[in-house]
């Protein structure tokens, strides 16, 4: 924010050189940026926090410098010469929408001259970068400037019955803003009404229809306290950003409504401008309990570990505008300014004092007590042990943008339908390849397989722990509309992705492309790694995966995630010469998997014994079928199943596979004898048959 040091000046006399103001109102939180000019021709240029709203105008940095420096504050002139007639019967104001508009203050300005106004005011609105139009509207842009309060001034015979409505928009309602642009109007915003239709969205902008010109006789001038949310909301969604917008999103004490219009109703007078019709409209139905804080010196220097003096405290908060009540050794009631919408509690009281006290004069102390435990939540300790299994397998980490677009979705076979219903728009993109938020990791995992294969790499090994999000639709709770919001729903994912080779081939060992069983197994160790052992594998289809060598991961009956070979004609359009293999698994849904403490068991202690059982089953049926029945019928006797081969030919009846399993038997307190094993390996003979309808081939 640009302040003119002349300015300031007018409001703490006796102030210091600009250099030395911009360093003292530093050190104290109202950090100034850079200084233009030289002299008593200084413009400070502030950086004004998003708490500190009472300090984006002149006077609250003049308060914040006579406080630090401990100078005198002047006051601006706030006492209006009225000479024209009385408001009542001038015009009428009406609040509806009382939530959103805590107070609404209006005065009547009739004989109004239009002309340019004087050099001195015209200098200061330039040195803030606003440009001057007229009289009018300079006197209004000059007190939002000077106190912070925005307003705007109305041509009150263009208002239609001299009425003013404080409303929400209603639906279809579109009006002209002074800029002349047409505002489609949603009934969300708060909008300034005449008898029948809009004339200025609230805290935004005003209307063309009554917007000052030469020929105005007549002013209404407004000053308002509306809701910072609703005013930020509408600015944003009209990607519109004003001066007064900013202002508002900020917040406004209602009470600054009345000192903002009374010192523009004591400028028009002052400069000629109209005359002042004798009294003030004020609908104030957001009266506010003042706010009274309890404060404890002794915890003021607890706190601060330093020893400030109770009258140092004082004179600080009281130089701040605080007032003091009640006061004793124990404690003090202060009753906080209305100005201060930052300062709630007795912690706030602390810090101004602090700031004002100074930073510089804390002595350096080393913390006492043992330094706080570091600890990651879960999920990402979990990803961190992901990470480190992955790369112990072989893998290499990736971080890629979380941007796509609709036609690399397409690119993946990802049906149009879904692809609309799941998107998460983005309202800015940066380019035309970046519209849109991932649905997936395969997006951004098939373009580093692309990009690596154009450049004749297309031995690739690649994971990557990240986001995707997904449009869903949730009920929120609205004080505007109480309409249904739509918010993307974010997951937490790790991707993989392989293609050729994982070892670089010599010439003793010519290492294979990666297959489908790569993945598989290292999905498995991953898996065993967290402790996770009932897990299975299902057969599934995706659009972006092989139909015959797709599958999912399936734990205690959720559906963690898929994985398989990359379907031939994404391959073909990506420009893949190899076979490249794709995963995907919810992060979050693996660590609900994982138990709570891992069992460390002892080796065992006696021996196992193994049998090869060769079972015919439909074509159909998968592995893990008979897996389960395996374990089924162990009666907790089987230590490990294991598929060793697979065969059909003509020995099988057509429509049949033959699957070959190595079964190894161990008891935890015994040496097994050969007809325990037979006993056992029978009712797993029988249970094949019944579950999966298995006739056995062979078994030793």
């Amino acid at each position: 924010m640009l302040v003119p040091y002349k300015w300031l000046a007018e409001y703490v006399p006796g102030l210091p050189l600009p250099g030395d103001v911009a360093e003292a109102l530093t050190s104290s939180g109202t950090a100034c940026e850079s200084l233009i000019g030289e002299g008593e021709d200084t413009v400070f240029d502030f950086e004004i926090t998003h708490d500190r709203a009472d300090c984006l105008n002149v006077f609250g940095i003049a308060r914040e410098a006579a406080a630090t420096l401990g100078l005198e504050l002047k006051h601006p002139g706030l006492v209006v010469k009225e000479e024209g007639p009385a408001i009542d019967g001038l015009a009428t104001v009406k609040i509806i929408s009382e939530d959103l508009c805590k107070r609404y203050v209006a005065r009547v300005v009739t004989e109004v001259n239009i002309g340019p106004s004087p050099g001195w005011m015209q200098k200061r609105l330039i040195s803030c970068g606003i440009r001057p139009v007229n009289n009018v509207v300079d006197i209004t842009n000059y007190v939002m400037l000077e106190l912070g309060q925005p307003l705007h001034a109305f041509d009150l015979d263009r208002i239609r019955d001299s009425t003013i409505v404080v409303r929400r928009a209603r639906s279809g309602e579109s009006m002209t803003t002074i800029d002349g642009e047409p505002r489609e109007l949603s009934g969300d915003m708060l909008v300034i009404s005449n008898a029948t239709s809009p004339v200025a969205i609230a805290g935004v902008m005003g209307g063309a229809d009554t917007e000052v010109e030469e020929s105005t006789t007549q002013v209404l001038l407004e000053a308002a306290a509306f809701d910072s949310v609703s005013v930020w909301r509408t600015s944003r969604r009209l990607k519109m950003r004003t001066e007064a917008s900013m202002r508002f999103s900020r917040g406004v004490w209602p009470e600054n409504a009345r000192l903002g219009i009374d010192r523009a109703a004591a400028l028009m007078a002052e400069l000629k401008v109209g005359k002042v019709a004798v009294g003030r409209i004020d609908e104030y139905p957001g009266l506010e309990t003042p706010v009274h804080i309890r404060l404890r010196p002794a915890r003021v220097n607890r706190l601060l570990g330093i020893d400030i003096d109770q009258n140092e405290m004082k004179s600080i908060l009281m130089r701040l505008g605080f007032i003091l009540d009640e006061w004793n050794e124990d404690s003090c009631r202060v009753l906080v300014p209305n100005h201060r919408m930052d300062v709630r509690q007795e912690e706030d009281l602390v810090e101004e004092i602090a700031r004002i006290y100074g930073y510089d004069k804390i002595p350096h102390t080393i913390p006492k007590g043992a330094p706080p435990e570091i600890r990651l939540n879960p999920v990402r300790r979990l990803e961190s042990k992901v990470g480190e299994i992955l790369r112990g397998s072989g893998l290499t980490e990736v971080d890629t943008m979380t941007f796509t677009s609709e036609a690399a979705c397409s690119e993946l076979r990802l049906p149009e339908k879904d692809i609309e219903r799941y998107k998460v728009q983005i309202s800015n993109p940066i380019s035309s390849e970046h519209t849109m938020l991932r649905t997936t990791l395969f997006v951004s995992l098939v373009d580093v397989l692309a990009r690596n294969a154009s450049r004749q790499r297309d031995d690739v090994a690649i994971y990557e722990a990240g986001k995707v999000f997904r449009r869903r639709y949730v009920e929120e709770v609205k004080k505007e509309s109480g309409r249904e919001a739509n918010l993307p729903d974010e997951r937490k994912m790790i991707g993989l992705a392989l293609m050729g080779k994982l070892e670089e081939p010599t010439w003793t060992n010519q290492t294979p492309d990666v297959d489908f069983f790569h993945m598989k197994g290292i999905i498995e160790r991953l898996l065993e790694s967290l402790g996770i052992s009932r897990y299975r594998f299902e057969k599934m289809v995706h659009p972006t995966l092989h139909p015959g060598r797709a599958a999912r991961l399936v734990i205690d009956s959720k559906d963690i995630g898929c994985f398989g070979e990359l379907h031939p004609t994404v391959s073909e359009i990506l420009g893949l010469s190899k076979r490249a293999y794709l995963a995907e698994l919810d992060l979050e849904k693996l660590l609900l998997s994982m138990p709570g403490d891992l069992e460390v068991k002892p080796l065992p202690r006696f021996p196992a014994v193994s049998r090869d059982i060769a079972v015919i089953v439909e074509e159909d049926i998968e592995s893990g079928r008979v897996e389960d029945r395996i374990w089924e019928a162990g009666a907790g006797l089987v230590e490990r199943v294991n598929l060793f081969d697979v065969y059909v030919g003509p020995q099988v009846p057509p429509g049949h596979k033959s699957l070959a399993y190595s079964i190894t038997y161990r008891s935890l307190d015994r040496t097994l004898t050969d007809e325990e094993v037979g006993a056992v390996h029978a009712r797993i003979v029988e249970n094949l048959a019944q579950g999966v309808g298995a006739s056995i081939r062979s078994q030793d």
